[in-house]
């Protein structure tokens, strides 16, 4: 079977007999083996049609980098976004979306995606994430029943099991496609310091020779970078676990001239292009990246600000860029392989002490070595620490099982609300009964009951329900997804009646704002507002109050004020590099606070749209915050 003039393999053609026979699939296959393609088919299926189809993804930079893809391939009027930051074309044949944003759609009101054909979850295995898991687990469950799912996973252990829930939670037959396939195979070596290259049943024998007397070496010692130059095997994407590192090896790095004068030439231009598409200011970071860029040498992170990212990610694809140092984010869904990738540890920080990669973490990275139609296969070297690193640690990464899909159901207060609302307090315990979690502990849903009770005692205590019903309250918070709790008792508790535009916006960003290790704010009293926030510090820590009074743990985040100083000067028309003097956060960082803030006073306030005046005054600050690099449709249609 072919499509678009290539044969299939024999995975793709199985899946997309399945999609042209109406039927819910899941494919599981490696990094890099070609699930995009399947995909796409459903994609033109629906469109012939005439059907509408969803495609979502767990981070909005895949879903933005989708768009631009289906939007070049089909057009305007069949293609739209909608990702919190963007809503474009919205009722348009092909929706791009997050699945946080599918989610929502569906809980508060599915006939706005009853007319949907297909929904395609790519790297549905997110469904294992431990903070936003939840979201792809309620999308399945909730969905109207006359839509089929065509998963995406990477290769997991127990898709088996993951299928036979599907088809419970459904009603439906699904199609499981599995394959371990892959066009470019992978070679996986290890580089020990002082030794070079070795193999990891060799690892043992590498690392003793360090240890012993050390001989003369003619020479340079061995460096991986010089490696992979002579080894012909750049382009590299170079895998670091902290921003610091990723910046720090870049400008080690750049020493190296990796490209020859014309391709120099070329990606100079097509970065100034690109700059100049972008509006950028050549001053700010972009100086250093143009620098950078002249060696063929980037550096990518969440720190950097968003249009950064983008323009990276854009001289990436043109295959001129030699070595990438990125952080593990780059390796989530977006289409960008490499001759090689190095992994500058396989051990990294998990908010509470340091842990070696998960299988399927690695491999989702080691999966972008080998470009298909270019290399013969795909080269994949991981750096050995030598002071606590065994070969049974990096055996257990690097050919250990595939970690299962485990779920991580657990309902937010918004979702209890509109699922109260719409089932009633009696038929909301059947969301927890069908969940995944459940059919993994072979029905029993008990534990999980006693935390919607848990969520249900609290809504009521703080008068979000009464009886049958949502009270007032309750109908605002369900309105609102995303610190629906914290919004609510604010605006319950006063603290947005007599307040100016701008500081509407101080107030919400305290709400969103989470500082990073190490980050430090200016500490200022923004426009007088301590009486303000010491009232919603105290109305956020009796509602915390209750919830650890009844188990549950952690709960709502308190108001961080921190960024007050920062989203004041915006408001008032600051620069970037002015926020310099308010925080230490990255520029990536702050862009992201405040367009959070901007998506929570959007929700909020089409939430209170019947009081004019509160309306008005939310608008006026979402103006005021929306603008130059924090407006991401902006940015979008620039390029």
């Amino acid at each position: 079977m072919r499509y678009k003039g290539f044969e299939l393999y024999p995975f793709q053609e199985q899946a997309i007999r399945a999609v042209d026979a109406g039927r819910s699939v899941l494919v599981s296959a490696p990094t890099g083996a070609g699930k995009t393609v399947i995909a796409e088919y459903a994609i033109d299926r629906a469109l012939e049609r005439g059907d509408r189809i969803i495609y979502t993804s767990p981070v909005k930079a895949l879903t933005n980098q989708k768009y631009r893809d289906f939007h070049e391939r089909y057009g305007d009027e069949h293609v739209g976004i909608m990702t919190g930051d963007v809503t474009l074309n919205a009722h348009a044949s092909v929706i791009l979306m997050t699945t946080e944003i599918l989610r929502n759609t569906i809980i508060e009101d599915a006939e706005r995606v009853r007319d949907v054909s297909y929904v395609i979850m790519d790297e549905i295995h997110y469904i294992s994430d431990l903070d936003r898991g939840t979201v792809w687990e309620e999308s399945i469950i909730f969905a109207p029943r006359e839509i089929r799912f065509l998963g995406l996973s990477a290769t997991i252990s127990n898709l088996t099991e993951f299928r036979g829930w599907v088809e419970h939670v459904r009603d439906d037959d699904v199609e499981l496609v599995e394959t371990d396939f892959r066009p470019v195979p992978l070679k996986h070596s290890l580089w020990v310091p002082g030794v070079g290259v070795a193999r990891v049943s060799g690892m043992r024998k590498a690392v003793e020779s360090t240890r012993g007397p050390r001989k003369k070496r003619r020479g340079p010692p061995p460096d991986i970078i010089r490696h992979l130059v002579q080894e012909d095997l750049l382009s590299c994407l170079f895998f670091c676990f902290s921003r610091r590192e990723c910046e720090a090896r870049a400008r080690t790095a750049r020493r190296r001239r990796l490209v020859n004068k014309h391709e120099r030439e070329q990606l100079l231009a097509e970065f100034d292009r690109l700059c100049e598409l972008y509006e950028v200011d050549p001053r700010d970071q972009a100086s250093e990246l143009r620098e950078l860029a002249a060696q063929g040498i980037f550096y990518h992170h969440a720190g950097l600000l968003p249009i950064y990212k983008e323009i990276v990610e854009r001289l990436f694809t043109t295959g001129l860029v030699k070595l990438l140092f990125t952080t593990e984010t780059f390796a989530v869904g977006v289409n960008m392989p490499a001759r090689s990738v190095v992994f500058s540890a396989l051990r990294k920080f998990d908010g509470v002490g340091f842990s070696y990669l998960p299988t399927l973490s690695y491999y989702q990275m080691a999966g972008r070595a080998g470009r298909q139609g270019m290399d013969d296969e795909g080269h994949v070297f991981s750096m050995v620490n030598l002071e606590y690193d065994t070969q049974k640690d990096i055996k257990g990464v690097v050919f250990g099982k595939m970690e299962p899909i485990k779920s991580r159901f657990n309902l937010s207060y918004s979702a209890v609300l509109n699922l109260y609302k719409s089932l009633g307090p009696e038929q909301i315990y059947s969301a927890v009964d069908r969940s995944l979690a459940a059919w993994q502990n072979d029905g029993k849903s008990k534990p999980f009951r006693k935390l919607l009770n848990a969520r249900l005692a609290v809504l009521e205590r703080n008068g979000y329900i009464a009886g049958n019903e949502l009270t007032g309250k309750g109908r605002l918070a369900a309105r609102i997804q995303g610190y629906e709790m914290q919004v609510t008792e604010l605006f319950w508790a006063g603290c947005f009646e007599h307040l100016s535009p701008e500081e509407c916006a101080v107030i919400v960003s305290g709400i969103v704002y989470e500082a990073r290790r190490g980050d430090f704010a200016q500490t200022i009293d923004v426009a007088g507002l301590g009486a303000v926030r010491n009232r919603a510090r105290k109305r956020i820590a009796e509602f915390r109050r209750t919830e650890k009074r009844l188990d549950i743990e952690p709960g709502i985040k308190p108001p961080d004020w921190g960024s007050a100083g920062a989203t004041r000067a915006w408001a008032r028309g600051a620069s970037l590099t002015d926020l310099q003097s308010y925080t230490s956060s990255q520029e990536g960082d702050v862009i992201r606070n405040l367009r959070m803030t901007v998506q929570i006073l959007r929700q909020f306030s089409q939430a209170v749209k019947e009081d004019a005046g509160l309306y008005d005054r939310l608008a006026e600050a979402m103006s005021l915050i929306n603008r130059d690099d924090v407006d991401a449709e902006r940015q979008l249609s620039l390029g």
